[in-house]
């Protein structure tokens, strides 16, 4: 039995974190949490959400806004086991943002001890809380709806939330994608397919392989994430996703995804769709620009018949060189950064205390 002990002393936090002496960090911290629910409270948006989320209960025990919360300091903690769940509310700032009616989480000035007292939503309690309700609530919430029906509701409910309330980039660019999800070889994964792969990834005929290119091929069951993202400044966003079988062609998984996104949103809000050639559809690219006003990009490469058509193209006009300028030169770093020093010190000290001891006859003095 494997027993884990978590006291909280946070000026022993402080003094070992300034020493470099840390063995993971949490991706959020409670005060971050604390805050990103708050403004979800406040703006009462994950309440909106609640309103077109998928149940199957008849009777709501646990109210949907807080199975989404809770789901959502899941994922903030980069946890995927419900069992987590009571670690992370107790770690997090989940609970700090809600109403103290439904929970409370506060230090101890005098034994320092954190304090969590957590009433419920069913009234049935008959003994002190950790947390609002059971994790096993949580994932039977999520597991009793069909994975099709929680696709809809991201693709379609949620994105119309989302620009309700000024999510989307101005600028509308958007990126189709494709890629494998591999799973263990187990038959048990419905939907899945059997599928050989190169060395690098990509789906082969294993009857057109010659000798040397079956050795590097590996056969995996896999499905296909066909995906939707939003470009927001550097970063991107998820605008709807599918999860299908592995041999699905993406094209028409893709195009159905962008129909609905604009369905929901309304036109205008997607100006530029980008993907590569394995979305090329003559028919439905006609309708992104005819039915839904957008500009479709997909960049080409040399084993395209496009690129001797572009540059048979080019060479009817002139052509006028353009010099790129070098980009600036970085000023060179004075110094270690002191972190790296500090491991560097420790380093040397311990490389010194396994080294042997000098012969005496051998030193100088």
């Amino acid at each position: 039995m494997n027993l884990e002990i978590i006291e909280h002393h946070q000026q022993h936090v402080l003094e070992a974190f300034s020493q470099g002496r840390f063995d993971q960090i949490e991706i959020i911290g409670e005060a971050d949490e604390k805050e990103f629910f708050e403004l979800c409270f406040g703006e009462k948006i994950l309440t909106r959400l609640a309103e077109s989320m998928p149940t199957a209960r008849k009777k709501e025990e646990v109210p949907l806004w807080f199975e989404l919360a809770a789901n959502l300091s899941l994922k903030l903690h980069l946890e995927n086991s419900y069992s987590a769940f009571e670690r992370v509310v107790q770690c997090g700032g989940l609970l700090s943002a809600l109403p103290p009616e439904l929970a409370s989480k506060h230090l101890d000035p005098q034994t320092k001890a954190i304090w969590i007292q957590c009433r419920g939503f069913n009234g049935k309690n008959h003994y002190p809380r950790k947390t609002p309700c059971d994790d096993d609530t949580l994932r039977k919430a999520v597991k009793d709806v069909s994975h099709d029906r929680w696709q809809e509701w991201f693709n379609g409910p949620v994105q119309q939330v989302l620009q309700e309330y000024g999510f989307f980039d101005p600028r509308g660019i958007f990126v189709g994608d494709a890629t494998y999800l591999f799973v263990p070889d187990n038959p048990h994964y419905e939907g899945s397919v059997v599928m050989w792969f190169d060395e690098h990834n990509h789906p082969v005929d294993y009857e057109k392989l010659n000798p040397q290119e079956r050795k590097k091929a590996h056969r995996e069951r896999c499905y296909k994430l066909v995906s939707l993202l939003h470009l927001r400044g550097q970063h991107y966003v998820y605008a709807g996703l599918r999860v299908v079988s592995g041999n699905s062609h993406e094209a028409p998984v893709l195009y159905s995804m962008v129909e609905r996104f604009v369905q929901a949103v309304g036109p205008g809000v997607m100006k530029l769709l980008i993907m590569d050639r394995g979305f090329i559809d003559g028919k439905n690219i006609g309708r992104c620009k005819q039915q839904w006003g957008l500009e479709v990009l997909i960049p080409i490469k040399r084993k395209m018949d496009i690129w001797a058509d572009a540059w048979a193209l080019g060479q009817r006009e002139p052509w006028q060189k353009v010099p790129v300028p070098p980009p600036p030169t970085k000023p060179p770093v004075v110094g270690r950064p002191e972190t790296i020093a500090r491991r560097e010190a420790k380093r040397q000290a311990k490389l010194a205390q396994g080294r042997p001891a000098p012969n005496p006859a051998q030193v100088l003095t």
